[in-house]
């Protein structure tokens, strides 16, 4: 039953067909150089028009409402109104932003949520052990899709190798919080279609470096790392955004979204929009409507 369920939603044949033709528009996108959040919101808002209008026309409305759940926990992060992992206001205001079709969960989603969802896009740490790789591989192998936000990818109680074939990347060992530089890795891939070259995060955190990171996975944006909080590692370009296919389900993960803010950026919801999408199946851009949608 739930993979039936799951079938109607996806489309997965056509959402391909809608990807070759999105990375067939992207040579005459040339929206390339940086952009920052943090100086001129306008030309934040611009540019993230301009990605959006990249869009092939018949994908923007493609599918159905999609069924959500919302993975969230307690804030762990200093005191209310820090706008640090604030999991439960980004569940809320995500929640009202989705509207029909949204599932809400904590700590860990119900066995009739996994049964009901196109996609989990998870935002808490996740306390990973054998029963629960067991249930979200079986949810994936059966066509459903999973999201990983911030501190979702920090895996719990430590970095792990079957975490890393799960999800693509098994956790992390160093963090730096400051202005973050996404570098677009992947140009033609359509969740990244008409983004400038390189984007960047006025104040944000990394982690690095993936411990370890699967074979299969498609490196979207990387951050130049060296320094971190508590050690360091040669200066390099570390993966921030990834996606993942397992079996018939996929997996999107990013690092940053350590405040609350971060989630309004205009250039930041296209790329973690387009990725619930792209998790889910179907159309890359059938949630691009809500890029530009209740922003602060």
């Amino acid at each position: 039953m739930a993979s039936a369920s799951r079938a109607g939603g996806r489309g997965r044949a056509a959402g391909a067909r809608l990807c070759r033709a999105a990375i067939a528009c992207v040579a005459l996108v040339g929206v390339r150089g940086g952009a920052s959040f943090g100086g001129d919101e306008a030309d934040g808002v611009a540019l993230a028009r301009r990605a959006l209008e990249s869009a092939p026309e018949v994908a923007r409305d493609a599918g159905g409402p999609l069924r959500v759940v919302l993975l969230a926990d307690a804030k762990d992060h200093g005191p209310a109104g820090n706008g640090q992992h604030d999991y439960p206001l980004w569940q809320a205001r995500w929640a009202e932003l989705f509207g029909k079709g949204v599932m809400v969960a904590e700590g860990w989603p119900a066995e009739e949520q996994f049964a009901d969802a196109d996609v989990i896009v998870a935002y808490c740490y996740l306390k990973w052990d054998g029963g629960r790789i067991g249930q979200m591989r079986r949810y994936l192998d059966g066509g459903g899709g999973l999201v990983l936000l911030h501190s979702a990818t920090w895996t719990k109680p430590g970095p792990s190798g079957e975490v890393a074939e799960l999800v693509g990347v098994g956790g992390f060992q160093l963090f730096r919080h400051g202005p973050v530089r996404l570098d677009v890795a992947a140009a033609d891939h359509p969740i990244c279609l008409g983004l400038p070259a390189a984007v960047t995060l006025e104040n944000d955190e990394t982690y690095w470096p993936p411990t370890p990171m699967a074979a299969r996975v498609t490196v979207l944006a990387t951050s130049v790392e060296e320094k971190g909080a508590r050690g360091s590692t040669p200066r390099a370009a570390q993966p921030m955004l990834w996606c993942y296919p397992l079996g018939k389900g996929r997996v999107f993960g990013c690092v940053p979204g350590h405040l609350a803010k971060t989630f309004d950026d205009p250039l930041f919801r296209v790329l973690l929009f387009r990725g619930i999408a792209w998790a889910a199946g179907g159309s890359v851009f059938r949630l691009d409507r809500l890029v530009l949608e209740g922003t602060r």
